[in-house]
């Protein structure tokens, strides 16, 4: 008798949480530093801005508000600061 559960995967809730439309930032400062939107949930990471671009889901955050208004990722300095330029 077969005593697996039957309940559906939901990859989209997968990955740090992620969800499609989610607006993120790479966590090295050496990386390029603009907002990216999550296109979809696949496997371990995430594709970014309508599929052009893929990263794994630990190198990528969402962004704050601050990032949200200044467009782009801020530095440590600037989030310790609380500056937005």
């Amino acid at each position: 008798m077969n005593m697996k559960p039957n309940i559906p995967q939901n990859n989209d809730m997968a990955n740090e949480g992620f969800l499609n439309g989610d607006v993120v930032v790479f966590t090295d400062p050496i990386k390029p530093g603009h907002l990216m939107t999550v296109h979809k949930v696949q496997g371990d990471g995430v594709l970014l801005d309508g599929n052009h671009n893929f990263a794994l889901s630990h190198l990528v955050r969402h962004a704050n508000v601050a990032e949200l208004g200044a467009k782009r990722r801020l530095t440590a300095v600037e989030m310790a600061m609380g500056e937005v330029s």
